[in-house]
Parts: C-alpha cells; structure tokens; sequence
C-alpha cells in the first residue's frame, strides 16, 4: 500500500505537501510506525508539511534528500491510533400561581476562529491546517424516514489549529458543522492539488472499524446534513454547562402518595412502532425509485380514503354513497352521496366549487352561496376527506345540498366510575439544552412532585398523580433553525438528553412517564414519528418507569382514551383556515378533530413520511387529545372530547418574538382520568425567567 492509505487505515491523513516530502523517505529510512509514534506524540491526526519536516529533523535527516539506508527500523511495531470525534449533535379550571391553588369543585468557543471553514458548491471542506491544501469530507443524504448512517466511508476532519484536541470545546464540533457542511453524495474523499484516494481505504463503517477503537467519525442528520461533534475529548469537569448530575430530588419524608396504593392501568391502544408497513417493490431491474415513491403515496391516500369512509358511513345521515366512477347510472333527480378527497377548493361568484377525487374517479362539486352548509367549505382543508350529498348533472357537475365532515360524535357512552380518583399530568415542550429553558421553574415542580407542597389542596392533588405525559420537544435540539447554535445552553445533543434524564430521574417511582417526539426531538423528521433515535437518546431508554411512545398515540389509562400528538398539524391549520391562529391552538387542534385526521393536508408546512398506510387518521373518537408544539396552554371541549394545548417549559425565544407568538411556560395542567377532564392548573412561571 502508499503511505496515503497505510496512514488513512490507520486513522490518519496526510496533506500533499507533507505527502510529497516524506514519500521520498518511507519504507527506506523510516516506516509506518514511526511515523505515527511521532505524529501521537505531538497528538495529531493530521500530518501537514511542518510536522513532516519535525519529523525528519528528529530523524537527522535533510530535506529533499533520500538517503541510503535500510529502510524501517527494527523491532518498529505499526499501530493503529487516532483520534476520535464522537457526534454530540433538539370548563372552569382557575390557574393560579405556585402557593396560591384553587382547586374547582367540578455558548460558543474561542477556538473557532483557528478552525477556518471553506465550502463550495459540489462539496465541503474543513481546514487542515495547511494554507495550501483543504480536506474534502464525502455527506450522504437520507430520504424521509431512513436510517442515519452512524459512520460514513470517508469522515469529517477537524483541524488541530495548533490547539490542543484536548481543550476544545465541545459545542466545536457543532458550529463547523452546522451551516458549514452541505450535504453532497460523493463517493471517494480527495485530498486537494489533484490528489484523489478511494475512501474505503479509511475504515469508518467498514469491516476494520472497531466499536472500542479511537479515530474520527461523523453522523449525518435528516436529509444528509452532516453534524459533527467532540465527546470524550472534552473533560467532564471543563464543559460550561450543567447536564444537572447534581440535581437529586427525594420524596419528602412522611408525604403520603395514595397513587402508591392504586392498581397500574394503562395500555398503548395505538403506537406507531407496532405498526409493519409493506414497501411497494420493483416490478424489474428497470423500474426506477421515483416510481416507487409515487406508488407509495398513492396507497397512502387509497388507505386515507378507505378509512375516512367507514367513519364517515358511521355518522347514520350519511347514506346511498356511490362511487364517483358510477354517478352517470344515477337519474338526475336522485339524491345520493359521495365520498372523496378533496384535491382543490375555490370560491366562486355564486358560491363554492370542489374538486373531489375517489379511487374510480374525478368530479367537481358545486355548493350556493345561499345554502346554510356552505359556510364549511372554510373548514375544510385540502386532501381532507368530505362527503356530499346532492345530485348529478350529468355534464360532469355535482350539486350538493348537505356536506359532511368526518367529526367525532355528538353523544358519547358513558364509562363506569373509577374507585378511586387517580390524576395524571400532561407536558410539553420541555426544551432541556436551550438557554430559554426554565430549568429554576423544572426543578421546582420537580420537587414540588416528591411532596414539597404549600397547602392541603396541592398535597391532596400530588398525592393522587400517577401518570406523566410528555408529548414532545423533550429537548431543543440541535440545527433546527438557522441561528439556533447562538441560544443553545447545551450544545451536544447527547448532553441534553442526559440533562433531560437526570431531571426525570426525579419523578418518583410510582408515576409512569410516557415520553413522544416532537421536531425538535432526534427522531424522523417527518410524521408520523415511531420514537427516539436510540443512538442519540439512549439515556431515555435506561429511564426507570418511562415508556417511549410514538407521535401520534393513544394511550389507554383506567378505560379513557388519551390521544398524544405533537401537534405539528397545528401549522396548516393556521395557514388554511380563517380567524384560526397559534394564540388560541385548541381552536386549531378541533379543526383536526372535526377532519379525523393530525395532518390533512399533503405538502405544505408539515412533512408527511412514505409510508404505505396513512396512521395520523384519528379512527376512534378519543376522551383526551393532547397537543403541544406552539408554547401556549389552552383548552375547551367539544362534542364530549377535551381538547389541551399543554404550553411549553421555554420562555420566548427571538424567533417567537419575530412571529408574535407569547408563550404560557411553567404551567402544570392536571387531569382527572375518571372524567378526562382538567382538575387544576398549577403554575410555577414565577421561576421562569424571561417571563
């Protein structure tokens, strides 16, 4: 092999200058192992012309000059070291201040600046150091819902900079990565001045990469974006940030919980995990990805639009539906139904018209003006399932009289009383790593949970909290938004997620927490979203008495339905139908309800996965729906169905204060599970700064 890829399979590079200096030397005056004892000793990976030319000083060679000799010293052993960069890549409830409960009866670093960062269009590159050369660094992309590659073939470099690897920050990594690195799909790593190496000869994911082995690595985010970080080279004690190791809450002696003593019930009615998809395939070696992708949204909306009309042929006035294919065999003056997509909607001079699709056909649908029903057509939102009842033309127009909504029942069956009241805690949008986190209010109700309580009505409500729902953006991520770095407290993805677990560790036992993804979680970006990546979030796998659930999911406690979304849908919403905004989300999240479905409409703000099957389709009404994602608390009920937007634990950041949104943090919503319905509001803001 060349002394490129000797050193590359060992973790190593070289720039070309320093290439063209020692090539001259290798095998006849030195060999490989020298080489890298030296390179170890001045704790570097990158091997640039002044290393080089110390190296051979050392040797009592001169420069240029091949002299005669043996070649590699005898007894020199070839090790295989390096350095490695480990990714640290986001009803009547009065609600009153903490002590005052009314119960109803009813950072960046210096170092950057020795990082230079050239980038280009075709690829990226990081500074080795060597103003004459610049390391290309290979990025693949990943399409919705895949699998990041933990290591790629090839790796992202660092530049020593003359800075010891050991002091670095670890939020280093971050800032050269995020914004610096655009994804490219190229196969072989190059080192600049023409010099082109195959990159399977660096073993990243490869067969010689070892799981305890020491060398550079890089992860790559959602749609190839590359973030690269420093773990293990960062000394606990120097980092700037607390992860709350420290942070130990006890039960408070002789605090009573009567949740200890009621029976566990709760199921996973509905969890995306449990769900297997079968991928279309290849009709041959010809067929290309494209047309797979299309066939896979196809079945998406045919399974949207079966499951539609079984809840809409629930609803007894919805009857003699046809199918639009079927509609000319149909006298003119006959009433009948049809039940479609509806692919587009447009306001007309007389009134309303649609175009509405189903698996036989497409046909446009006319409401007037002057009819009561037409007032919906502002609820309805595009890709949503409707059904119209009227007549047929006959020169491809249907008349509607009556338009039908999915929505949820008027009347709901009652459920059996519980024995005893048993509560649970819905939350939202902790934001763990944020410099806009209220850690001081966090920790509070934290301790406030373990008995720490101010009069008798909190401790009885303590007493009686056997669950605790969270329904996403546990943490804030990492490159969520362009500027993000500048408000991170903790810029390491996987420190945020130990500070997020060493503050749930606090939550006494006998609570079960369901914990679901949000955006800002590492998880799929795009909905539905199974759960965590474990390799970013494994610290929540090892939390005691947590259940990871997807988003969307329905969990079942004592017999009531509890419907858990992030509450992305919310998005559209605001952006389709009039007067609805994300000061008043319980509004948005019933014009959900009423459509039966977490995302209705297809390609605008929210991302919506290829899956085969559509599973953001709301099948049974839910006694609960919880959202979050939009930092306000508020709620209402409708049709039987209570509605809550649980708020946030972050106070305002800039880009809300840019949008106009206000958000409501540090506020605790409790439930009555027997009722599914609010019991108290408990509000710890006043130890949230910022608000």
């Amino acid at each position: 092999m060349s002394l490129i890829e000797e050193l590359m399979k060992n973790n190593y590079l070289i720039t070309p200058s320093a290439f063209y200096l020692l090539n001259e030397y290798y095998g006849r005056s030195f060999g490989l192992g020298q080489l890298i004892k030296f390179a170890k000793s001045k704790n570097a990976f990158i091997i640039d012309l002044t290393l080089a030319e110390e190296f051979l000083s050392s040797l009592n060679l001169g420069v240029g000059v091949p002299p005669e000799g043996p070649g590699v010293v005898p007894g020199e052993s070839e090790s295989t070291v390096g350095v490695e960069i480990v990714p640290t890549a986001y009803s009547s409830v009065e609600t009153v201040k903490m002590g005052e409960l009314s119960v109803p009866d009813a950072s960046s670093s210096d170092s950057l600046d020795e990082m230079p960062v050239q980038s280009s269009e075709s690829r990226s590159s990081i500074s080795t150091g060597d103003t004459s050369s610049t390391l290309d660094v290979p990025a693949t992309s990943r399409g919705i819902g895949g699998d990041e590659k933990e290591f790629l073939e090839g790796g992202s470099f660092i530049s020593t900079g003359g800075v010891e690897l050991e002091n670095l920050e670890s939020d280093v990594g971050v800032e050269s990565a995020v914004g610096a690195l655009p994804a490219q799909d190229e196969t072989q790593t190059s080192v600049s001045d023409g010099f082109d190496v195959d990159s399977t000869g660096y073993s990243g994911s490869g067969e010689n990469y070892e799981e305890n082995s020491v060398g550079p690595k890089i992860i790559y985010g959602d749609y190839g974006v590359p973030i690269a970080y420093v773990e293990e080279e960062v000394p606990e004690g120097e980092k700037s940030y607390s992860v709350y190791s420290d942070f130990v809450v006890r039960p408070k002696e002789g605090f009573v919980y009567r949740a200890r003593d009621i029976k566990d019930e709760w199921s996973l009615v509905f969890d995306v995990k449990g769900v297997k998809f079968e991928v279309p395939k290849a009709k041959n070696a010809a067929g290309k990805d494209g047309d797979l992708i299309v066939k896979v949204y196809s079945n998406y909306f045919k399974s949207r639009l079966r499951k539609m009309k079984r809840i809409l042929r629930e609803n007894p006035e919805v009857g003699g539906v046809i199918d639009i294919a079927k509609l000319s065999y149909v006298g003119k003056d006959e009433d009948v139904t049809i039940i479609g997509l509806v692919n587009s909607k447009r306001e007309t001079r007389k009134g309303f018209m649609f175009e509405v699709e189903d698996s036989t056909g497409v046909i446009k649908v006319f409401i007037n003006r002057d009819n009561e029903e037409s007032k919906k057509f502002f609820q309805i939102m595009p890709d949503s399932v409707i059904a119209f009842r009227g007549r047929h033309s006959g020169r491809g127009i249907f008349f509607a009289d009556k338009i039908f909504l999915p929505d949820v029942p008027k009347f709901k069956r009652k459920k059996p009383p519980l024995e005893e009241k048993v509560y649970a805690i819905l939350l939202s949008d902790i934001h763990v790593g944020s410099n806009k986190f209220c850690e001081k209010a966090f920790m509070r109700f934290l301790e406030w949970l373990n008995g720490e309580v101010n009069n008798k009505k909190e401790e009885e409500l303590v007493s009686r909290v056997k669950y605790l729902i969270i329904a996403g953006d546990v943490v804030d991520g990492i490159g969520i938004y362009p500027g993000q770095y500048n408000e991170l407290a903790i810029p390491d993805i996987f420190d945020q997620y130990e500070a997020l677990v060493n503050l749930l560790r606090n939550v006494p036992e006998h609570i079960t927490t369901f914990i679901g993804p949000g955006n800002h979680d590492a998880a799929r970006t795009a909905l539905p979203q199974p759960g965590f990546y474990e390799e970013y979030a494994r610290p929540l796998f090892k939390l005691k008495n947590a259940v990871i659930i997807s988003n969307p999911a329905v969990i079942r406690l004592h017999g009531r339905d509890f419907l858990i979304a992030h509450g992305r849908g919310i998005e559209d919403v605001v952006n389709f139908i009039p007067n609805r905004s994300h000061h008043r989300p319980a509004e948005a999240m019933l014009e959900l309800l009423k459509l039966r479905h977490l995302a209705p409409t297809f390609g605008e703000k929210v991302p919506i996965a290829p899956d085969p099957e559509d599973t953001l389709v709301i099948e049974s009404a839910p006694d609960l729906f919880q959202a979050g994602h939009v930092h306000v608390m508020d709620y209402r009920i409708y049709n039987g169905v209570f509605l809550i937007n649980t708020g946030t634990w972050q106070a305002q950041t800039e880009f809300q204060k840019m949008v106009n949104i206000v958000p409501t943090p540090a506020r605790v919503p409790i439930i009555d599970v027997e009722t599914a319905r609010l019991r108290a509001v408990v509000r710890f803001d006043e130890y949230c700064e910022g608000v």
